[in-house]
């Protein structure tokens, strides 16, 4: 069993029995074992490794052996007699190319296709990184806004108490009760769809790493100044999209792969050479098969002269995929240095963003806390308070937005670079969580 497959078993047990927390790191792992597409590259690289092993194959000896038996029964003209006759033939052809430039080509063609295969598997294996980022970040943003609906509604109601304590006394109005009776609603409402989101967003984890998820997910501890500078600022990630994206990659060994079909085609106007030895027995009841042995050694030499335009129309086909694969290297080439600038800028915006969200909930907290104060001394209303507990809120909820987006916009980033290793997930998931 690979070791991949035994930490993800292990972790299994270890998660099915005990309360501890998954991190992104933990979900990876568990779901690189469970992949069914991951599992097809990883069976598409093994069958392709096998087109080396028939290539060669056309490159060695060739032996054939043939065994027969005849027995035939006849009448001659003349006669009404019949006769009885047996043939036994018996073959050994061994021949040895010794000058095929098609073979020659095809083989160096089937290490190239092997190459394609295992950059196949690391671009599923890449693509799966971010799968299970983008599933889990979703989980962990539907379950913090859950938390946070949860005490929107603690805290309503406790103002809800007091308005209605403080209504009997004369000290509120019945507005400021159904005032806050809708807020209550509005908050119970926003609670019921935060817990479909998340029951969605828990089941396609769960879908992916193909286990039961724990109860609670850990909130990263983020620092987006430290995550800058340890993972971004570090490095020159457009030269790295140009250079390392899997995609960029996978279009240059196609182009390599079609350089060598034209190779290959072209070797069809090409003689081939084989050097051969052959031996027939045959013995019979006729009177010339009654024994009779064969024996020989030559070399052959087969040219083509003329197929109609076939060869040539394939060589004609191969150099026009070839400017095809050209062109489709250098898209991707563009589009992967596109994405990885998209994702830099996302970086810096969610870092912008949080920095300013922070500033906001600091002085939304210093103006409710001055808001709930004047309410007491009866210098401001209910729908201040309101205001700026809904407020205070709404910037919790984009914090935790801003917080995701960070996180899978620096995943997304090591995936176009062709970077998003089991090592990178690890450093990331230490790195936060």
């Amino acid at each position: 069993m690979k070791k991949s497959s035994l930490l993800a078993l292990s972790l299994a047990i270890f998660f099915s029995g005990n309360g501890f927390a998954m991190t992104l790191s933990d979900a990876y792992l568990l779901a690189l074992s469970k992949d069914a597409k991951l599992a097809a590259s990883s069976a598409r690289l093994e069958a392709d490794e096998e087109l080396k092993v028939q290539a060669t194959a056309q490159l060695l000896p060739q032996v054939t052996a043939s065994v027969s038996a005849k027995k035939e029964q006849y009448q001659l003209p003349t006669s009404k007699t019949n006769f009885d006759e047996t043939t036994n033939n018996r073959n050994l052809q061994v021949t040895q190319p010794i000058y095929n430039r098609q073979a020659f080509y095809g083989y160096d063609q089937a290490g190239l296709k092997v190459d394609y295969a295992r950059l196949r598997l690391s671009a599923a294996q890449n693509e799966l990184g971010v799968r299970v980022a983008e599933a889990y970040l979703n989980c962990l943003l539907a379950q913090e806004n859950l938390l946070l609906s949860k005490q929107q509604i603690e805290t309503t109601e406790q103002r809800v108490k007091q308005v209605n304590a403080a209504l009997k006394v004369g000290y509120s109005t019945k507005v400021d009760v159904l005032g806050l009776a809708a807020e209550l609603d509005d908050a119970r409402a926003t609670y019921t769809a935060d817990q479909q989101r998340l029951a969605a967003a828990r089941q396609k984890l769960k879908v992916i790493i193909g286990q039961e998820i724990p109860q609670l997910l850990p909130w990263p501890k983020l620092q987006p100044e430290s995550i800058m500078a340890q993972f971004v600022m570090s490095t020159p990630w457009l030269d790295q999209a140009q250079q390392s994206n899997l995609d960029v990659q996978l279009q240059k060994k196609a182009v390599e792969i079609a350089q060598q079909e034209v190779e290959v085609r072209r070797s069809a106007f090409y003689p081939v050479v084989n050097v051969g030895a052959f031996y027939a027995d045959a013995d019979g009841s006729t009177y010339f098969a009654q024994k009779n042995d064969n024996k020989a050694i030559y070399v052959e030499m087969k040219l083509p002269l003329y197929q109609g335009g076939y060869d040539s129309s394939r060589v004609r086909e191969s150099r026009a995929l070839l400017r095809s694969a050209e062109f489709d290297a250098e898209y991707a080439r563009l589009y992967a240095t596109q994405q990885a600038q998209e994702q830099l800028s996302s970086l810096l915006a969610s870092r912008e963003k949080l920095q300013a969200i922070a500033q906001a909930i600091a002085s939304g907290e210093s103006y409710l806390a001055s808001v709930e104060e004047g309410y007491r001394l009866g210098l401001r209303d209910l729908a201040e308070v309101s205001r700026a507990k809904e407020k205070l809120f709404v910037n919790r909820r984009e914090q935790a937005r801003a917080s995701v987006e960070l996180l899978n916009a620096l995943v997304q980033l090591h995936a176009v670079a062709g970077k998003l290793s089991n090592d990178a997930i690890m450093q990331i998931s230490k790195a936060v969580w």
